[in-house]
């Protein structure tokens, strides 16, 4: 029969990462364990995140900000065989209760405790810690044997940290728990000291992993300078005193001595390096002294009385009601995408960002693997493990990755991401999925142990004929274009499951291949983002307001200032509109003029819109910034000549605005033609086509109102990140069932 364990998470105004801590306990392996949160005197918006989780786990409130007395209430909660700690700012492993409970089949040991890992999420921030009786820490070897050293009355002995320790709980009650004078510093290292000195054995699991993300405290900053140090100072002239005393009279002066010394050395420095002001510093020196004095004095209060090794626990207050967590059960996948929000907000980063987002709120244990910007990390944000490493640049990688049919241009970042997938399965990673563009995921294609999707987009082989710096350079050609178009056309051959969000890529990249995709593919029209919802609700209802009432007749051009994207087009339409509609702005959104773009201008006869004070260049825009400019548009502008789908044109409907785009590739999917927008042929007459439409829009506000009325239905309908997900979602589990 598996131990039951009781996790506490002790927090403080620390909303901001509450819920994403009780998401990550979700994920756990562990079949019998319950949460209990104990809310310390916060302000925030804590208790709006336990709200959320009623009845699913247990809410504890301490009065004091003492971790001591906060953990104290934990345990009095608690239900379970063993009582697990863990930070608000910390997310375990899956298998961290698992790898825990074995231990506790002896019943000598009474505490276990496992490796943590950094915010960097990657490298070990406490793997073995060992103490004395002056509270000093020593970091051995991971190999070390703490064992030797968990006998009563030992010099030295194993320190749990308190993000990742368990203590059996009726080890706790015996020792009484925790010592509430510890409010912070040396608190679970005091609870060690006790229980090894009444006979229980503490040990360490390395392979019970925490991932420690370390957030601001009402004691000390986020570069971990402290605001106060008056808790850490009696804590620490507390435990010399408690425990050291008895061992040694003339160490403990010594050691309490050298402790005032180094820190207020350590406060002198601060303020030399310019750290912090002379003032705080002052401030912090009048923490150690008062705090050695005030700690010291309790020592001595405890030494003469009858308390001996007890602690604080009011063990009276029993909880009999177990509350199982109920975990997530859904699928656990990776998504593969080089580029992801905040950094990149278009595309396919944002294609993965809200299939990763939906999947995740359906009860899904989602990954996503991209590129760090700078320094890379392993973090749980939003219930999503992001996972941002850096290329593998090392021969071996790169060798084995073009081995694979990889062309050495994207060899290190593909070799990279096979590697962190490999890293992945001891999460029990069950698919994989990733975008066909840049052949992210060419690494995993044949990976019998996993089931991989391929999301469709446009492919370079598609791209190529609107990429004319790609034709100027021969070599690049040659080397690498057509390197990457045969790992296209491998993975389009090997890889299983293929995932679609438009007829149009499906019969596009069938003819460009001449590979049969067609069974082995679902189609799932794009999503977005409602712009017109926040947490709160409706943002407003500018959709449904006629033209009439607005002075300004608004048409936005939304994309990179490229052939591709139809920029010459839209710079011959606004150079001939400008003429005949005068309340009209036009918006140029996503790039910025420089000596390509002007050459196209020039080419069209349009230099009128570099002039005219109604035309406006934004650049590149923010996500909201970006839906506001949609609502607040009459038209968008979208003739480009192909694309796979048209995130820009879902991304308007949404917003009440029609579009006149192209019927190329995916927009004749998207676009419902002189309802929702109008689609035009590009037949040498489409410039026309268009100013013509806009005029027509312009002059009618009746029809104008109801195209707006109907892109928004048709978003409505159609193009929901919910309805996305919920479609996609298909094609995930019948990948799992091909991987296991």
């Amino acid at each position: 029969m598996n131990l039951s364990f009781s996790i506490v998470i002790n927090t403080y105004n620390r909303a901001k990462l509450l819920n994403d801590a009780i998401l990550g306990l979700s994920e756990l392996d562990y079949p019998n364990f319950e949460i209990i949160i104990v809310n310390g005197p916060s302000i925030d918006y804590t208790q709006q995140i336990l709200d959320n989780w009623k009845d699913k786990v247990k809410v504890g409130y301490c009065s004091l900000p003492n971790l001591s007395m906060s953990r104290n209430i934990g345990i009095e909660m608690g239900s379970g065989d063993v009582i697990a700690f863990i930070d608000d700012d910390a997310i375990p492993h899956p298998s961290w209760l698992t790898q825990l409970s074995h231990h506790y089949l002896n019943p000598i040991v009474g505490g276990v405790g496992g490796f943590t890992i950094d915010n960097t999420g990657l490298t070990y921030q406490v793997c073995k810690t060992v103490c004395d009786r002056f509270g000093n820490a020593y970091y051995p070897s991971d190999f070390f044997d703490e064992r030797a050293l968990t006998f009563s009355g030992s010099p030295y002995y194993p320190s749990l940290l308190g993000t990742n320790s368990s203590f059996r709980k009726s080890a706790l009650c015996d020792i009484k728990g925790f010592d509430h004078t510890f409010a912070y510093f040396l608190d679970e290292t005091d609870v060690c000291i006790r229980l090894i000195d009444c006979g229980y054995k503490i040990v360490y699991e390395p392979n019970a992993i925490v991932y420690h993300q370390f957030a601001e405290s009402h004691i000390r900053n986020n570069n971990r300078i402290p605001k106060s140090l008056y808790y850490s100072a009696v804590s620490k002239s507390y435990f010399i005193g408690r425990h050291g005393i008895p061992f040694s009279k003339n160490k403990a002066t010594e050691e309490l001595d050298r402790y005032e010394k180094e820190i207020l050395t350590s406060n002198k420095w601060l303020v030399e390096n310019g750290e912090i002001t002379q003032e705080h510093r002052v401030s912090l020196d009048d923490d150690v002294l008062y705090g050695i004095k005030d700690g010291t004095k309790s020592a001595l209060e405890i030494l003469n009385s009858n308390k001996g090794l007890k602690g604080d626990l009011n063990d009276k207050n029993k909880s009999d009601l177990f509350l199982p967590m109920v975990k997530k059960g859904g699928l656990s996948i990776a998504f593969i995408s080089r580029s992801f929000p905040p950094l990149q907000e278009a595309g396919i980063a944002r294609w993965t960002w809200m299939m990763a987002t939906g999947l995740a709120k359906r009860g899904h244990k989602v990954h996503v693997i991209t590129l760090a910007s700078s320094t890379p990390y392993s973090r749980y944000l939003n219930g999503i493990w992001i996972h941002a490493i850096e290329e593998d640049h090392t021969e071996n990688g790169v060798r084995h990755a073009v081995l694979k049919g990889i062309p050495s241009g994207l060899a290190p970042w593909c070799c990279a991401v096979e590697s962190q997938v490999k890293r992945l399965k001891n999460f029990g990673l069950e698919v994989i999925s990733f975008p066909i563009w840049d052949v992210e995921g060419m690494g995993i294609v044949g990976d019998d142990s996993i089931g991989v999707v391929m999301s469709l987009h446009t492919s370079y082989l598609m791209a190529k004929p609107f990429k004319p710096d790609w034709l100027d350079r021969p070599l690049f050609e040659h080397f690498h274009i057509k390197r990457v178009v045969a790992a296209e056309t491998k993975m389009l051959k090997d890889v299983p499951y293929l995932l679609a969000n438009s007829n149009a890529i499906i019969e596009d990249l069938t003819k460009h291949y001449s590979v049969d995709i067609v069974a082995r593919t679902l189609m799932v029209p794009h999503g977005t983002i409602d712009p017109f919802k926040s947490e709160s609700g409706i943002k407003n209802d500018l959709y449904i307001q006629k033209s009439e009432y607005r002075s300004k007749f608004i048409v936005t051009y939304v994309g990179r200032f490229e052939k591709r994207k139809g920029f010459d087009i839209a710079c011959s339409v606004i150079s001939q509109i400008l003429v005949d509609i005068s309340n009209i702005e036009v918006l140029f959104v996503g790039d910025i003029i420089r000596n390509d773009a002007i050459q196209v201008i020039r080419e069209t006869n349009s230099e009128i819109i570099l002039k005219d004070d109604r035309v406006k260049y934004l650049g590149v825009v923010n996500r909201q910034e970006l839906d506001e400019i949609y609502i607040n548009s009459d038209v968008v502008l979208m003739p480009s000549r192909y694309e796979s789908f048209g995130l820009v044109a879902i991304e308007a409907l949404a917003a009440g605005t029609p579009v006149i785009a192209l019927a190329a590739g995916g927009l004749k999917e998207v676009i419902d033609n002189g309802i929702t927008g109008f689609l035009v042929q590009e037949d040498g007459s489409e410039v026309n086509t268009i100013v013509d439409h806009l005029r027509q829009l312009s002059s009618d506000n009746n029809y104008l109102y109801s195209m707006k009325c109907s892109a928004r239905q048709s978003y409505i309908n159609n193009f929901t990140v919910k309805k996305m997900v919920e479609e996609a979602e298909k094609i995930y589990y019948k990948a799992s069932i091909m991987g296991v």
